[in-house]
């Protein structure tokens, strides 16, 4: 249940977030210089925030974004079988949560991608003068969640390895 309703809490802050933005700031302006048409969240000398407004029709980066009607059919291939594991398969306890959370981002992607045409990012970091790709509350979900995976699985396999030792 309660994975339930953090999917729904993702998905509310991915659309209001994404709807607040599309709303209300311009496309991003980069000849403009920080925050380049958007609300300057932090610049200190090593690291500037801010929330601005871009589309992407690709994946990160903007990759692959000539092939949107494939994407579409993969991101939503994917998002259906997340979801169908999480209600039919009943997967470990441990699983549960990261992959709702991931298929609460991608379904927020694939919203977009119905309401808007693309997908909608918005926070911009510049770190060290490196100037990150910019993202969204469902790629964050996204990210943050596969992270935790891979890194809980090399943690349970490290641990397996000791023990069969």
């Amino acid at each position: 249940m309660r994975k339930f309703v953090v999917f729904a809490l993702i998905l509310f802050a991915d659309f209001t977030s994404k709807y607040w933005v599309a709303h209300h700031l311009p496309l991003i302006q980069p000849f403009y210089g920080f925050p380049f048409g958007g609300i300057e969240v932090l610049e200190t000398s090593l690291l500037k925030i801010s929330v601005v407004h871009t589309t992407n029709t690709g994946t990160a980066w903007g990759l692959f974004s000539n092939f949107q009607g494939f994407l579409l059919f993969v991101r939503i291939a994917i998002t259906g079988g997340i979801l169908g594991y999480l209600t039919l398969a009943k997967p470990p306890k441990y699983l549960q949560m990261p992959l709702a959370i991931i298929a609460a981002g991608a379904l927020g992607n694939i919203v977009d991608f119905f309401v808007y045409g693309h997908v909608i990012d918005m926070f911009y970091f510049i770190f060290h003068k490196y100037s990150y790709p910019i993202f969204n509350v469902a790629d964050s979900a996204i990210f943050c969640s596969v992270a935790y995976l891979f890194f809980t699985s090399k943690k349970s396999k490290r641990r397996s390895h000791v023990s069969s030792s």
